[in-house]
């Protein structure tokens, strides 16, 4: 199902970003003094694949999101290897995914790398990457709403950990709770299933 979906996915931006043209051109009758050569008969072309009312919604997902976004290419990277995808494209939710990028998610030791690359960890990877995706849609406005309301909004994620959103001059800063502060650098990132934030650290003691 991964490997579907990215297919997918590649096939309807291929789609959604080149007009279709027709390209079936009628070469111009050649004629001679005594002989006349016919044009060739049009190339028929497989017909336009149309979009079905889910394609649109799993191009526009969020985890569609995730992987068109350049700072969570790593982000994307290991939800694949964990399975996620279908979840993230598929259901309904809605979600918000506090994404990390590549550059903290690099920033794990090579120890930690290695761990999470085995197979038998894979539960272990979820658990990790699920500490950053909130059940719910907390789009910026609502998240802002609610931090100049209470002066702060708790959120639990899918791993059972709860997360607390802050407002630090102009920027969002999420805490976990053991020390670990992140600010959110892009977002929210709207889908059809939820909503997207880029931030610059990781959570949880990851």
């Amino acid at each position: 199902m991964q490997k579907s979906f990215i297919f997918l996915l590649i096939s309807m931006f291929s789609l959604l970003a080149v007009s279709c043209k027709n390209e079936a051109k009628k070469e111009e009758a050649v004629k001679t003094p005594t002989v006349v050569i016919s044009e060739k008969p049009p190339v028929k072309r497989a017909p336009k694949k149309e979009l079905t009312p889910k394609d649109v919604e799993m191009v526009n997902s969020v985890m569609a999101r995730i992987m068109a976004t350049p700072e969570t290419k790593k982000y994307a990277s290991y939800l694949v290897t964990a399975e996620m995808v279908t979840t993230l494209s598929e259901d309904k939710g809605p979600f918000t995914v506090f994404a990390p990028t590549t550059t903290a998610l690099e920033s794990l030791t090579a120890e930690k790398k290695k761990f999470y690359a085995i197979a038998e960890n894979r539960p272990k990877l979820v658990e990790m990457l699920q500490s950053y995706i909130v059940k719910g849609k907390m789009d910026k406005e609502t998240l802002m709403q609610t931090i100049n309301k209470n002066g702060k909004a708790k959120l639990k994620t899918l791993a059972g950990v709860t997360l607390t959103a802050t407002k630090v001059d102009e920027s969002i800063v999420i805490s976990d709770g053991k020390g670990a502060k992140v600010t959110v650098t892009k977002g929210s990132i709207d889908a059809s299933n939820g909503v997207v934030y880029v931030v610059d650290g990781l959570l949880n003691a990851n």
